[in-house]
């Protein structure tokens, strides 16, 4: 028997989908926050190692704060979202689109896709989420936009936020 209903977890996700597009609106994400438990772990792979935060007000403040601050403009509309409700998890993939949904001059359009796993706590709230992209392929979108202008420069984050 799940542990959660198909339909609680699916309005999860479309509370999650209409938080992500307020958050995108607003040029600032941690609104999500509110979508986290109190104690959620929130973490993420880089080249040098996963990086993990813990607790909704932690995260509130680096991960989907001073990580996401840079990225005001950007869109992370979803593709897929597949649903397990057996085991209360969530898989979705999303696209990392830069201001104006820019097009090369090939015809392809600049973006990188992503991916995160999450772990439903009930409530209308995730208890873990991990985040998963290719950051080579992410890092030269990033150097593309400003070589093309679409960025004014390279986006930091907090010394905290990098793992040297």
């Amino acid at each position: 028997m799940s542990q959660f209903s198909r339909e609680e977890m699916e309005e999860m996700m479309r509370r999650w989908l209409a938080v992500n597009d307020k958050a995108e609106q607003e040029g600032d994400w941690r609104c999500l926050a509110d979508m986290y438990t109190e104690d959620v772990v929130y973490g993420w792979d880089t080249p040098n190692g996963k990086y993990e935060y813990n607790g909704r007000e932690v995260v509130r403040e680096t991960c989907v704060g001073a990580a996401m601050d840079p990225y005001a403009g950007w869109t992370y509309p979803y593709d897929k979202i597949v649903i397990d409700e057996t085991r209360g998890e969530a898989m979705v993939t999303w696209w990392q689109v830069p201001p104006g949904a820019p097009v090369r001059e090939d015809g392809t359009e600049m973006k990188v896709i992503g991916a995160s796993w999450f772990k439903y706590a009930g409530n209308y709230e995730w208890a873990e989420q991990l985040d998963m992209y290719d950051y080579t392929n992410i890092t030269n979108l990033i150097k593309e936009c400003v070589e093309t202008g679409i960025l004014k420069e390279m986006p930091t984050m907090s010394s905290e936020m990098v793992n040297d």
